[in-house]
C-alpha cells in the first residue's frame, strides 16, 4: 500500500498537483487532497486509494462517493485495485470521477526509460500550434483516452497532448497527438 500511496502522490506531482492533504481511513483507505494553480486560481482534486479487494464493485464505489461527499471538492479520482464491474464503472461516470488502476500507479510509467515525456497543452497553446503548422486536429496521429499514458496523465477526448522524446542522433523532437475516445476492444 505504500507503494501505491507514494506513486499515487508522484502521479499528482506529474499533473502538475502538490498534497494539500493526507488522510488515513478507518477501513484502512486512504484519502488525498491535491492542489494546483490554473490561471490564477486554485484547483483542488480529492483522490482515494482503494486497495485489497479482488473486486471492486458498485457498493464499494458509493461508500467511496460518501466519504468524498463529505468534501465539496468538484475534482474527484480514484485509484483502486482489481476488477472493477460494470456497474462500479458507470457509477463513476454518473458522478464524474476519474477512475485509475492501480497498476498503471504502481509501475510509474511516466518515469520509464522507453516512455517519452507527455502532457497536455492549453486550449490555447493547442490553437497556437495549429495555426502555427497550418495543420487541423483531423490531421493529427491520436492517442486513445484508455491508453496507459493518456489515463495516467489525465487526458480526456478533445485534449492535446505535447510529446517530447529525446534522441542521441536528432536531440529533442517534439510531436503532438490528439486525444479520442475509441471504443474498448
Amino acid at each position: 500500500m505504500r507503494n501505491l500511496v507514494k506513486n499515487t502522490k508522484n502521479l499528482m506531482e506529474n499533473r502538475g498537483y502538490s498534497e494539500k492533504e493526507h488522510k488515513k481511513l478507518d477501513n484502512g483507505q486512504y484519502m488525498k487532497i491535491f492542489e494546483r494553480k490554473v490561471r490564477g486560481k486554485t484547483e483542488l482534486v480529492q483522490v482515494m486509494i482503494i486497495e485489497g479487494l479482488s473486486t471492486l464493485g458498485v457498493a464499494h464505489i458509493r461508500d467511496a462517493i460518501k466519504e468524498m461527499g463529505k468534501r465539496k471538492i468538484k475534482n474527484r479520482i480514484i485509484v483502486g485495485a482489481g476488477k472493477v464491474t460494470r456497474s462500479a464503472k458507470n457509477e463513476m461516470e454518473d458522478n464524474n470521477i476519474e477512475f485509475i488502476p492501480a497498476k498503471l500507479v504502481q509501475m510509474d510509467i511516466l518515469n520509464h526509460k522507453f516512455v517519452p515525456k507527455h502532457e497536455i497543452i492549453s486550449k490555447e497553446e493547442a490553437v497556437e500550434m495549429l495555426i502555427k503548422y497550418r495543420l487541423t486536429k483531423d490531421v493529427l496521429p491520436q492517442i486513445s483516452s484508455r491508453d496507459p499514458v493518456a489515463i495516467v496523465i489525465g487526458a480526456k477526448p478533445g485534449d492535446f497532448i505535447k510529446i517530447t522524446r529525446k534522441s542521441k542522433t536528432t536531440g529533442e523532437t517534439i510531436v503532438y497527438r490528439y486525444c479520442v475516445d475509441l471504443p474498448e476492444d
